[in-house]
C-alpha cells in the first residue's frame, strides 16, 4: 500500500509534466535540461519513470543528474526510484537519497525517511528516529505523517505515550480527510483518551470516517447507536 501510495505522488507528479507539454516543446526541455536545469532536469526524468513505455534507467539518469547538484526533488525521485521504482528494490540506496533531500526540508523525504525508519527497510528499525522525521513531515502539513505521529504517541512507539499528543496530530489528519484519522478522533473522545469523554462527538467523527468506507468506523458507529 505504501508503495502504491509513493507511485500515485509520482503519478499525479507526471500529471504536472503534461500539462508543462502542452506549453512547452519537449525539445527546448530536454535542452534545458542537458544545460544543467535541476527543476528540467527532474521533468524529464518524470517524463521516463511514467511514460508509456517506462524507461526507469533513463528516469533515474536525469534524476541523478539534479540530485548530484544537491536539488531536493531530484534527490526525493532518485529515492522514490529505488525504493519502488525499480526491481529489485534497493532501499538502502533509497534511505541515503531521502535523507539528502529530508535534511532540506523536503516534506515529502521526510515522511518517506520516517516510512524506512518505522519498517525497517534499508535501516535498523528505530522509532525514535521514525518520530522525528514524522514530526518533521507533520508540522508542514503532510496528513499521513500527521496520523502515524499521532498513531505513534498513542502507542507508545518511539515517543512516549501521550493521548492528548495524539489528538492533536488525528485532529490535524482528520481535517485533511483521512478517513483512518477521523476514526482515532472518534475513537479518543468516545473512551475519553486526551479529551473528555464526550459520545456525540465520537458518533459524529465515526460518521465522518464510515462515509469514506472506513469499516472501523462503521462499526464503532453502530455499536454507539446500539447503546
Amino acid at each position: 500500500m505504501k508503495k502504491f501510495q509513493l507511485l500515485l505522488s509520482l503519478t499525479i507528479a507526471m500529471m504536472t509534466f503534461t500539462s508543462l507539454g502542452a506549453q512547452q516543446d519537449i525539445s527546448a526541455l530536454k535542452q534545458k535540461a542537458a544545460d544543467g536545469d535541476p527543476a528540467a532536469q527532474v521533468q524529464v526524468g518524470m517524463a521516463y519513470a511514467l511514460g508509456s513505455p517506462r524507461n526507469p534507467q533513463e528516469a533515474m539518469n536525469w534524476f541523478r543528474m539534479a540530485a548530484d547538484q544537491g536539488y531536493a526533488d531530484g534527490q526525493y525521485r532518485l529515492g522514490g526510484m529505488y525504493d519502488a521504482g525499480i526491481r529489485p528494490t534497493n532501499p538502502t540506496e533509497a534511505v541515503k537519497w531521502y535523507t539528502l533531500a529530508a535534511k532540506q526540508g523536503y516534506k515529502d523525504a521526510e515522511y518517506r525517511l520516517g516510512i524506512m525508519y518505522d519498517q525497517g527497510r534499508g535501516v535498523s528499525q528505530n522509532y525514535v528516529e521514525a518520530a522525528k522525521w514524522f514530526e518533521k513531515a507533520a508540522e508542514q502539513g503532510r496528513p499521513e505523517a500527521e496520523y502515524r505521529l499521532g498513531e505513534m504517541y498513542e502507542k507508545e512507539q518511539g515517543v512516549p505515550k501521550d493521548y492528548t499528543a495524539a489528538m492533536k496530530w488525528y485532529l490535524l489528519a482528520a481535517g485533511q480527510g483521512r478517513a483512518e484519522a477521523q476514526y482515532k478522533v472518534g475513537y479518543l473522545y468516545e473512551q475519553g483518551l486526551g479529551v473528555s469523554q464526550n459520545k456525540p462527538v465520537a458518533m459524529a467523527w465515526y460518521q465522518k470516517s464510515s462515509q469514506q468506507g472506513y469499516a472501523f468506523a462503521t462499526d464503532a458507529l453502530k455499536a454507539l447507536q446500539e447503546q
